[in-house]
Parts: C-alpha cells; structure tokens; sequence
C-alpha cells in the first residue's frame, strides 16, 4: 500500500517538523538528470455524489487524523530536543539544506544531531500515516475516497457546510 499523498501533505501541513521528511525525500528520490521533473498533472475527476453516511464517515475520520497529528507533534517535538537540538534550530538547518542559498553554519556536532533526529522524525512520521490510514478505514472509507471528498469539499460549499456541522457536534 502506497503512503497517499493527502496524508502526507496533512501530516506536514499541521506538524511543525514537517520540512525535513521534504528534504529526506527530495534526496532519497531525486529524479535522475534524464527524468522530467515533474509529472503532467491528472485531469480533475468528476464529482463524485457523497451520502450523508459518507461525510458523517469523512467526519469521524478526519477528527480521528487531527488527533493523531497534535499526538505526533508533542512526539516530534521531544525527538528533536532529545539529540540537543531546538525545534528552531531544527527546522533552520533543515531548511538550509532545502534551499542552499539560506545555507547556515552547523558544526559537525549539530549535523550529526540533525541526522539522528531527522532519522526519528521520519520514523515517527512513517508510523502516523499508517495510524491515520487505518484510522480513515475504520471509519469505513477508502483512502481515496477520503481524500476525493477532501478535495470535493475544497470546491463545493454545501459538502463544506456539511462537513463542518458534523465537526462542530
């Protein structure tokens, strides 16, 4: 089973540690020079009609996801500081090997610190996708059916409506 893509964006977009499982896996898989960079972007599917059951579904789920995500943050967060680092400096080295030109001075102590944590972020990130994927089928959805109705609601205001009301209860 693949990771999805939705869930990780929704993993990286609600953990603060989520820039350096970006540049763990812009290094494990660069594209070789001969490979296009970038794939052509899959046409939108067609709206898909979601049951009242289906979002009640898509609600549950989803409140099951944010609280496996504020668990791994806290987890995360005592990762880093356990090798001696700050989240900020962390997330500062990290993003100086993202982007080279923001390139910081770390000492071979603070890079073999990076190391050790980045190893235990993504570790720890690779155990939440899989909690949040059993999470989505426990909740008698998909994976994908999950993330169209995520899309779907990201365009259709009644589904949005609907969602939030089931989220509010």
């Amino acid at each position: 089973m693949k990771p999805s893509t939705l869930l990780k964006s929704l993993l990286a977009s609600t953990v603060l540690l989520g820039t350096p499982a970006a540049v763990m896996a812009q290094t494990q898989g660069a594209p070789a020079p001969d490979q296009p960079a970038q794939a052509a972007p899959e046409p939108t599917p067609e709206p898909m009609e979601v049951s009242e059951e289906q979002i009640d579904s898509f609600a549950n789920a989803y409140q099951a996801i944010q609280t496996i995500q504020q668990a791994v943050q806290a987890d995360l967060v005592n990762a880093v500081e356990a090798q001696g680092l700050t989240v900020d400096t962390y997330n500062a080295i990290a993003a100086s090997q993202q982007t080279p030109e923001t390139a910081t001075d770390v000492s071979p102590e603070q890079a073999e610190q990076f190391a050790a944590a980045a190893e235990q972020v993504a570790t720890l990130r690779a155990g939440a996708r899989q909690e949040m994927q059993a999470a989505i089928e426990a909740h008698s959805l998909t994976v994908d059916e999950f993330e169209q109705i995520l899309a779907q609601a990201q365009q259709d205001t009644d589904l949005q409506q609907a969602i939030a009301e089931r989220l509010v209860k």
